[in-house]
């Protein structure tokens, strides 16, 4: 584990605890906060708000890798590490504890846990749980079992409930269906903003070019990607932004379909994007990942596509 204290603007990072001592009392939740979701934020929010008006810290305690992946799920995370740590810190937390999840860490007994590291490292005056989270080993570091630790050790343990929006319980789980279902919108309600999609642009083969809709091509960082199809979006390059039209696919018209593609015409740029990091809003799923007889017949519909996106952002 690497003894590096990082600062992201007003949020330190901090990956060792072993020369960590918490100098004033904090409001801290644990979880892995995949997606930062509205559920997420309500707990953050949570522990954001106890700190400021007691004078106390923030902190949120997560870990790397996500256990499900340690564990050997096959779940495809929805941020990379970087976008996990921007929205965190855009929600005021103060102090963002990055730890090891290894075999030491599974299997700690939550006692421990509890005791030696959030109340004597972090002097941890209130611990934020969600409605369903468990930690250490068997997961038996349940909300119950906080307020039972609480009353011996004079902490307060709270938990908040879920959140749902239109009868659907944000969840992390729920985005990554809505997104491999192609229903952004959806995703975009849970998420309490935009599904994003981050990465290099890299060089193409120029067909896209060639066919009069040139597009940016990214090695995209993100493990979850939506389902194949054409999807309305808006780009960050920077601190600009511009309106396009994201292709997720194998390009199925001119290529075997093997190889999954994520690409972005966009609108009113031309210029060289090469090895620039760009963030790819997915807005609205316009239709399926389709194979046409010819190339004339993909280059017609994509210039209705483009045509139909630009109308749903003109309605906007």
């Amino acid at each position: 584990m690497s003894g590096v204290c990082l600062i992201l603007s007003t949020m330190e990072i901090i990956r060792d605890l072993t020369h960590f001592q918490a100098e004033t009392n904090m409001a801290v939740s644990i979880g892995n906060f995949d997606g930062v979701h509205l559920g997420h934020s309500a707990i953050v929010n949570r522990i954001v708000t106890l700190a400021k008006e007691r004078g106390f810290k923030s902190a949120l305690v997560t870990f790397d890798p996500h256990p499900m992946k340690f564990f050997g799920s096959g779940v495809k995370l929805l941020q990379p590490l970087d976008l996990k740590i921007r929205e965190c810190e855009k929600l005021g937390v103060d102090k963002f504890f990055l730890l090891d999840f290894n075999k030491e860490m599974a299997g700690i007994n939550p006692s421990v846990f509890v005791r030696e590291f959030l109340l004597k490292t972090l002097k941890a005056s209130f611990i934020v749980v969600g409605y369903d989270y468990r930690f250490g080993r068997n997961r038996r570091g349940t909300y119950e079992f906080l307020q039972t630790m609480g009353k011996k050790h004079g902490f307060t343990a709270l938990r908040v409930p879920k959140v749902v929006v239109d009868d659907t319980t944000a969840s992390s789980t729920n985005i990554r269906k809505a997104l491999e279902d192609a229903k952004p919108e959806v995703a975009t309600k849970l998420l309490g903003r935009y599904y994003s999609l981050i990465g290099e642009v890299v060089r193409g083969d120029g067909l896209a070019t060639k066919i009069g809709f040139p597009t940016a091509n990214i090695n995209v960082k993100n493990e979850l990607i939506p389902a194949n199809g054409i999807y309305s979006s808006i780009v960050h390059i920077g601190e600009r932004q511009f309106k396009g039209a994201l292709y997720i696919g194998g390009r199925p018209t001119v290529d075997d379909a093997q190889h999954k593609r994520v690409e972005v015409h966009i609108f009113d740029l031309s210029e060289n994007l090469y090895g620039s990091d760009i963030e790819v809003d997915v807005v609205d799923f316009i239709r399926g990942d389709i194979k046409f007889n010819s190339v004339d017949e993909l280059v017609v519909q994509i210039a209705e596509d483009c045509k139909k996106i630009k109308v749903l952002f003109e309605g906007r």
